[in-house]
């Protein structure tokens, strides 16, 4: 996971009382982050864009900037040095990315203060309009939210800071910019209302980030600006691409990629227009909420925006409005096993920053109210997790399991460690995958027929509601991502997948299933077959090979295997239209096995 460092020395300048570095980084761990340790870091400047870049853990000399690309050969200067915390980053909890979630988190769980933190935007009065062209396949990125913050002026410290939780958000919540990413801009520099449209890749031109005097097409800064190489398979299949321009005709940002130079927010600046586009309207709005929110605590105030849908439907953004929760007091003192009563109950959800109210007299069941930036509280559960965090974890008092048992690995992991084994020595390489996806991903691009599947009635993101029911997907993105690497390419995937049946529990049943895949000029069904006798070797087992036919595979060279130990499944070439639709170009080999149904009654 990626680490972030936090300046001690300010994070303390955002609390009561003053902590040393050690009794901030305990209590950081209390609350769920990582602490990886304490450590002085030189800070440095890039002489071309001006950013304040801190020198990596062990490293001389700093000569490469991550915001502009630019680099020499002497180090850069140096600014000075900071004590600073870091922490591995807890995907789970966006609102603990950054210096004032962090202080916020900590002021409740110091005992400086408690309840829920408020958070209300001034009424609009810019606008933010939308094209329709971005919901179009040609430049699909259709959502967006927006929000204006009032800062106080920014020195290179918070400049540092506001770079540092983009990119931190881009990774959390963003999925390294697929789901959602944010623009920020200086205020003065924009002219409203600011229209969220499509460019021409070849012909329409700006100065990127960290480029001032450089103008470039979107096809240039692709291949040529150092972001652009980064995220140009995020825009691979667009023949337009999205853009922030605004009144006066300035392009302020072609998301997901980069900013423009002119609007770029500097020290001293003291208005920020920010804005986060993706293609999953949750992302988009809980990547917002989380940032304005995390501004407030460094001393901002929000102001909305009106945006104006292609529909003509106006709405105004950020949501800032807290959710509510229902936690019943014997389900936490069961699943949590402490001596809870209403009264610790609720100091304890206060603490983290939660307010909570009796719904009946008996106080057995309770209102949780949580702010807009925890996107993480679903479910009950998530409250009972603060729970125990704002109860103490050193105040809860060890005690022994009542009962010893010796445990043993389920048969499914022993087989699936074996093949992991095998599959390492011939050269493959593990991923892992979501097990959501959607019906055109799972089936449509094997151009399968969509049988009845096992579906997902509240999903954390709206569009990825179907559960995988074979493992395909997975390593044909996986192969779509490393498509620019040396060939061949070799991924295997082992998990599980879930399958309807009335017999089982809620009507479904899993199995465990390997996948692996082979892509390169050489890749064929001879070459598959080899892999699958050295798998089957290894695992002691014998098949019987025949003929069959599959949509997804070319026909004449697909065949279902059948082993004396219960592994079953297919081995092909995988057909020209499955490549395209993954936008490979080159020949894919592909297994998938069912290595044992799942028993977990």
């Amino acid at each position: 996971m990626p680490i972030i460092s936090v300046d001690a020395a300010r994070l303390n300048g955002l609390l009561q009382r003053t902590y040393t570095p050690e009794a901030l980084g305990y209590a950081l761990e209390q609350i769920g982050c990582d602490v990886d340790e304490v450590v002085d870091l030189d800070q440095l400047r890039c002489p071309a864009c001006g950013t304040v870049v801190e020198a990596g853990l062990g490293a001389d000399a700093v000569r490469l900037c991550p915001v502009c690309g630019h680099s020499q050969d002497e180090a850069f200067p140096k600014l000075g040095t900071v004590t600073t915390i870091r922490l591995d980053l807890l995907a789970a909890r966006p609102d603990l990315f950054d210096l004032g979630g962090l202080a916020r988190a900590l002021r409740g769980y110091l005992g400086e203060i408690e309840g829920l933190p408020r958070y209300v935007a001034r009424p609009a009065t810019k606008t933010v309009t939308v094209d329709a062209a971005l919901a179009e396949e040609a430049s699909y990125r259709p959502f967006i939210a927006a929000a204006i913050v009032h800062m106080p002026a920014l020195d290179d410290a918070t400049v540092t800071s506001l770079m540092k939780v983009q990119e931190s958000l881009h990774w959390g919540v963003g999925r390294d910019r697929k789901l959602a990413s944010i623009g920020v801009y200086r205020l003065d520099a924009v002219t409203f209302p600011v229209a969220y449209t499509t460019i021409d890749p070849q012909t329409d031109r700006f100065a990127p980030l960290g480029n001032p005097d450089t103008l470039m097409s979107g096809a240039e800064i692709l291949t040529g600006h150092p972001k652009g190489v980064d995220y140009a398979h995020l825009l691979a299949r667009h023949s337009r691409y999205p853009a922030l321009i605004d009144a006066t005709g300035q392009v302020l940002s072609m998301p997901p990629i980069i900013n423009g130079d002119a609007s770029k927010v500097r020290a001293g600046t003291t208005g920020l227009f920010i804005d986060v586009t993706g293609v999953s309207q949750a992302a988009v709005d809980n990547t917002l909420q989380v940032l304005v929110c995390s501004l407030q605590e460094l001393g901002g105030e929000i102001e909305a925006i009106e945006i104006q849908e292609a529909s003509g439907a106006a709405r105004s953004s950020p949501d800032l409005t807290p959710r509510s929760h229902v936690v019943e007091l014997e389900r936490a003192r069961r699943w949590l096993g402490l001596p809870l009563d209403a009264n610790s109950l609720m100091a304890a959800l206060r603490r983290m920053r939660l307010d909570v109210e009796p719904i009946d007299d008996e106080q057995t069941r309770f209102t949780v109210t949580a702010p807009p930036y925890r996107s993480d509280v679903r479910h009950m559960v998530d409250l009972l997790e603060d729970v125990a965090i704002g109860y103490g974890y050193p105040n809860i008092v060890p005690a022994m399991v009542p009962s010893m048992t010796i445990s043993a690995p389920r048969p499914e992991e022993v087989r699936s460690e074996h093949a992991r084994q095998a599959l390492f020595g011939l050269g493959y390489t593990e991923i892992m995958s979501l097990p959501l996806t959607t019906e055109e991903e799972h089936y449509g691009r094997f151009k399968m027929e969509v049988p009845p599947h096992a579906r997902i009635a509240n999903p954390k993101i709206k569009a990825l509601t179907v559960l995988r029911s074979h493992l395909m997907t997975g390593v044909m993105s996986g192969l779509t991502e490393n498509k620019r690497r040396p060939m061949p390419i070799c991924l295997f995937e082992m998990d599980n997948v879930t399958l309807l049946d009335p017999a089982g529990t809620n009507g479904t049943r899993d199995e465990r299933r390997l996948c692996f895949a082979e892509m390169g000029p050489e890749a064929g069904f001879s070459g598959a077959r080899t892999a699958v006798d050295a798998l089957l070797f290894e695992l002691g087992a014998t098949a019987t090979w025949a003929p069959t036919a599959h949509p997804s595979f070319i026909p004449g060279r697909t065949a279902q295997i059948q082993t004396d130990t219960g592994i079953t499944g297919i081995v092909g070439e995988l057909h020209p239209e499955v490549l395209l639709a993954f936008g490979l170009e080159q020949p894919v080999a592909l297994v998938e096995l069912v290595l044992l149904p799942l028993d977990f009654a």
